[in-house]
């Protein structure tokens, strides 16, 4: 069984509530901190405990006979839904909150990930948002931000245990599997020295490679095995996680095979593109009575332009060579934009990260930092000071992602990830996007 995490409570040398000195030109920055701040301490109000761990109850999706369907319900470990996504919001909360109560109920929130770590097991245990990679990321990420020596050597050793791990066909997408896992082993491989980290994720890549779906049109991965079911566009569970995922790769090892597997990748989703919707499809088989359907263009992280555009602003950076990735990386900021600025006229009737507002607007945030475009940033947060009027200042429910249901409090579909959003939105140098995991530069470069 794994011990309790035991973090020091000593006295806040953090400073108090105020904006950075680069920032406080902006009004609203201390209201983006404030809504943030309220969400945790309400996450901190609402949490159970149990000894020395604590959880909450909340909404989320549950997989039965092959439907997703809702479920309110204590929490697992996990990053996308579990106990460790929201002690992640929390700790990066208290970078700038130094609140003793945060610190705590991160802590608790840790422990009960840490006794549930065992059955991150099976087939998905390598996932970032499901498994044990994205658990190691929030075990360093958390103990970077407390100094927390110790933390960060258990973070480095639940990595450290994939190694056993072998890859699996029925989770490669970046939710499950191997292309979520890939950036997150080379994050940690490089920033912490760790060469096996670096052929752990070789191995994953590998395994991409093997598995690819090689035909006329491209290369492209089975991720969701729903019978009749093309092979999926998007971020999350389709080409353009994977493509990433390669390239990365590449850039940390300089093996052209990675560069190649993206390349192919690449072709498969440029063929599926429509300029008349400025957009890629949503190819999933939702009702089996109707696999002849017309495609959709959905516009959210998961699925459709906020989370390609997240692709392939990354994508640019690994490949700038490459003309088509900026044309993509404007059509999809154009299409996200678009849908975004009706918002604030007709509601917003969900801030989740997953499938939401909030999770749209990253891609604002990152365009805006990244392209240096003021204008994108604007969206971002007039979405922010949306949210703010209606829910933040008068502490209303928000609107989260797990549809006909209510508040929930974990990170990809409740209110943890909504308060990331506005620690984005506060500080995005100091607080990294859980949307897409950005390594640093290879090892020599």
């Amino acid at each position: 069984m794994n011990a309790p995490i035991n973090v020091p409570m000593t006295t806040p040398v953090t400073a108090p509530m105020t904006a950075p000195m680069n920032a406080v030109i902006n009004p609203y920055k201390e209201v983006y901190l404030d809504v943030a701040d309220r969400i945790g301490r309400n996450l901190c109000r609402d949490a159970v405990w149990d000894g020395a761990r604590c959880n909450w109850l909340g909404w989320s999706m549950e997989a039965v006979n092959q439907n997703w369907v809702p479920a309110y319900r204590s929490f697992a470990g996990d990053l996308y839904g579990g106990t460790s996504g929201i002690a992640l919001f929390l700790a990066e909360l208290h970078q700038f909150s130094g609140d003793k109560q945060q610190k705590r109920i991160l802590e608790g929130a840790l422990n009960q990930a840490l006794s549930l770590s065992d059955k991150m097991q099976g087939p998905a245990r390598s996932g970032f948002y499901s498994g044990s990679s994205g658990f190691a990321y929030v075990l360093v990420r958390i103990g970077t931000l407390l100094k927390n020596e110790a933390l960060i050597a258990r973070g480095l050793r639940e990595m450290a245990s994939l190694k056993e791990h072998v890859p699996d066909a029925m989770f490669i997408d970046v939710i499950g599997g191997s292309a979520g896992a890939i950036p997150a082993m080379l994050k940690l491989g490089l920033e912490h020295q760790r060469p096996d980290f670096i052929a752990m994720a070789q191995s994953h890549g590998d395994y991409l490679l093997t598995h690819a779906s090689k035909s006329d049109a491209g290369w492209s991965w089975e991720t969701m095995h729903v019978p009749g079911q093309k092979h999926l566009t998007g971020h999350s569970h389709g080409v353009a996680g994977i493509v990433t995922a390669l390239l990365e790769l590449y850039r940390a090892t300089e093996e052209k095979r990675y560069l190649d597997g993206a390349n192919e990748g690449l072709r498969y989703e440029r063929g599926l593109f429509s300029a008349q919707h400025n957009n890629w499809p949503d190819l999933r088989i939702m009702d089996a009575s109707q696999t002849d359907a017309p495609p959709v263009y959905n516009m959210a992280w998961c699925h459709g332009a906020p989370g390609i555009g997240l692709s392939r602003l990354r994508n640019v950076a690994l490949m700038p060579d490459d003309a088509m990735l900026m044309q993509e990386l404007n059509a999809a900021i154009q299409t996200t934009a678009s849908s975004l600025m009706p918002a604030w006229v007709h509601g917003i009737s969900n801030f989740s990260l997953c499938h939401g507002a909030c999770g749209n607007a990253e891609l604002m945030i990152m365009a805006g930092q990244y392209l240096k475009r003021p204008d994108l940033t604007q969206i971002a947060e007039k979405i922010g000071q949306e949210g703010w009027q209606h829910y933040g200042q008068s502490d209303m429910p928000w609107p989260c992602g797990v549809a006909g249901t209510g508040e929930t409090p974990n990170l990809m579909l409740g209110t943890a990830g909504i308060g990331h959003f506005y620690l984005r939105l506060y500080n995005p140098e100091a607080v990294p996007s859980v949307l897409i995991v950005t390594p640093p530069e290879k090892v020599g470069s």
